[in-house]
């Protein structure tokens, strides 16, 4: 049995399922929630679409290039292919840590520390070690459903095969 699995359709929400159904409601209404928001203050429509339309652009013509060809060097690594390591477990923290990072710039860099001052009356600091202790979680939390996963795996038996298919 090899280290090669990865998330499986049937693994956790099926798809068509209630959960999921209950997921996609409770985002809905977020979301219903934070426009209805926007349009209680009018003028910040104007500039909320403006900072969507630059997201929009920037994401597509810069970040996007840029993280899909980190994601092809780091899967054509020749020792990545060779050993089947399911790369999912390195890639979903490292995508959250980036964005929390990308969200909290401001703060870890101190940037905002003399507004937060003044409008608060409370120093900012601290923040670019609480990014590294919740970056830190995130991959030890990956690093703990990877092992438990291929525990789990080496101790099931294996599952008899299917035959395809096909002409008789």
């Amino acid at each position: 049995m090899g280290l090669d699995h990865d998330l499986q359709a049937g693994d956790g929400v099926k798809p068509g399922g209630r959960a999921a159904a209950a997921a996609i409601l409770v985002g809905l209404a977020i979301a219903a929630a934070a426009v209805v928001g926007w349009f209680q203050r009018p003028r910040d429509v104007v500039t909320v679409l403006l900072w969507f339309a630059g997201a929009i652009v920037l994401h597509d013509l810069v970040v996007l290039p840029l993280y899909s060809l980190l994601d092809r060097v780091v899967l054509g690594a020749r020792r990545v292919r060779e050993a089947g390591f399911p790369i999912v477990y390195v890639r979903i923290p490292a995508v959250l840590s980036a964005l929390l990072l990308i969200v909290f710039s401001p703060g870890i860099l101190g940037l905002g520390a003399a507004t937060a001052r003044g409008a608060s009356g409370i120093a900012e600091h601290g923040y670019g070690v609480r990014w590294l202790v919740a970056s830190g979680v995130i991959f030890a939390l990956s690093g703990l459903v990877y092992a438990l996963r291929t525990l789990s795996a080496r101790s099931a038996p294996a599952a008899p095969r299917r035959r395809a298919a096909g002409p008789a």
